[in-house]
């Protein structure tokens, strides 16, 4: 569920910006089917724009036995950023955003920047429609129509490009991508399922259900792992295989669930809640095995700073290869070895809470972002 985040006085100050700059924003046609269409208006967006950094840095992969060097390379004035997605070839960094305009209206963004640089490469935005999710396909976004009856798949990157675009008999509640491109799964707002189609035609594939729980469900989605279907509701999380439809045992928390992630693998499943600890409520991250359902070990979260206190982790990402996680807790990042439950370091930079994480996936970049709206590259420069 994005978090909404309201940043008037900025979204001026950028627009005029970019306004002055004349950068260019991309427009889609209509759909030929005008009933299935789902085309936002266009709205100028703030755009990101590199403050420190080289075109060009030779660095070396992100791992558990070479952190040391880790610093900030690249870093960028983004407001109120909903999402950061790396593309599959490591050259684009997707961001999603939602600000609203003068006049109150909601304005969801999708900017493609460059890796090597964060110079933007394509911008495209829609009022009205909101923009739930981006593809690791460097160009893909799903947005859904302001009837919640309806969605497109839009090419960001092209202004000749036809959406494709479905409607739906039910209303929808939000969409992910699964990171292999396969699938687009679609949550119902009314009904606890998850329909599955088709990337590349929409068709549909299946529709998956069976999760019940006594809280509202407040999110159903594919995370880091194109296997399984995180299933989240409060303090309760569960997993549902997307080939044969079996789910797992349920992962029990005392509290609210914050966040949570896969490995890529599908075989840990970490998530971050408090625990009693010696009879006080403690936040941790707890690690989980995701074929048996039994908790492998419990991280006491080291606090970070925060005037109320430290509390679980806002974001966590495991990276590619599966031996680390990093943890936004607080303003702070920690890199943590699973598999040993070692807290490696912690990254400091940001002047405010930690949303986002992302690691590039041939693991030379971990992206971050927060309430101090900054997005950072962190990199091992060779």
């Amino acid at each position: 569920m994005m978090r909404k985040i309201t940043a008037s006085i900025l979204w001026g100050i950028l627009l005029f910006s970019l306004t002055a700059c004349g950068l260019q924003t991309i427009t889609p046609p209509p759909a030929e089917n005008p009933t299935a269409e789902v085309i936002p208006s266009q709205t100028p967006l703030p755009l990101p724009s590199p403050t420190i950094g080289v075109t060009q840095i030779s660095t070396a992969p992100i791992k558990a036995t070479d952190y040391q060097n880790l610093t900030v390379t690249q870093r960028a004035a983004v407001s109120n950023i909903q999402q950061i997605v790396w593309s599959q070839d490591n050259l684009t960094l997707t961001i999603l955003t939602q600000n609203a305009d003068a006049s109150g209206n909601q304005v969801f963004g999708i900017t493609n920047l460059n890796a090597n640089d964060l110079s933007t490469i394509s911008v495209y935005t829609a009022t009205g429609n909101r923009i739930a999710a981006a593809a690791a396909d460097g160009k893909t976004a799903a947005v859904i129509d302001k009837s919640l009856m309806a969605f497109s798949l839009v090419d960001t990157r092209s202004s000749t490009a036809t959406p494709l675009s479905k409607i739906v008999d039910y209303s929808i509640g939000d969409i992910s991508f699964s990171p292999d491109l396969r699938y687009v799964a679609v949550t119902k707002q009314d009904e606890w399922e998850v329909v599955l189609y088709d990337f590349n035609t929409l068709e549909e594939v299946r529709v998956l259900s069976g999760f019940e729980t006594a809280a509202p469900v407040f999110d159903a989605r594919f995370d880091h792992s194109p296997q399984w279907i995180v299933w989240h509701a409060r303090g309760t999380i569960q997993l549902q295989e997307i080939e044969t439809g079996r789910l797992t045992n349920v992962f029990s928390h005392e509290d609210f669930v914050s966040s949570y992630t896969l490995s890529p693998d599908g075989m840990i499943l970490a998530s971050s809640a408090g625990k009693t600890i010696a009879g006080n409520m403690m936040p941790v991250i707890t690690l989980w095995d995701t074929s048996t359902g039994s908790e492998i070990q419990s991280l006491p979260i080291a606090p970070g700073y925060s005037p109320e206190g430290p509390g679980p982790a806002s974001a966590m990402a495991f990276s590619p290869d599966g031996k680390l996680l990093a943890a936004a807790v607080g303003n702070d990042i920690q890199l943590w070895d699973p598999a040993n439950g070692m807290l490696l370091t912690s990254l400091t930079g940001h002047s405010d809470s930690v949303l986002h994480l992302a690691f590039s996936l041939d693991q030379h970049s971990l992206a971050s972002s927060g309430l101090d709206n900054q997005l950072y590259l962190w990199q091992a420069p060779q």
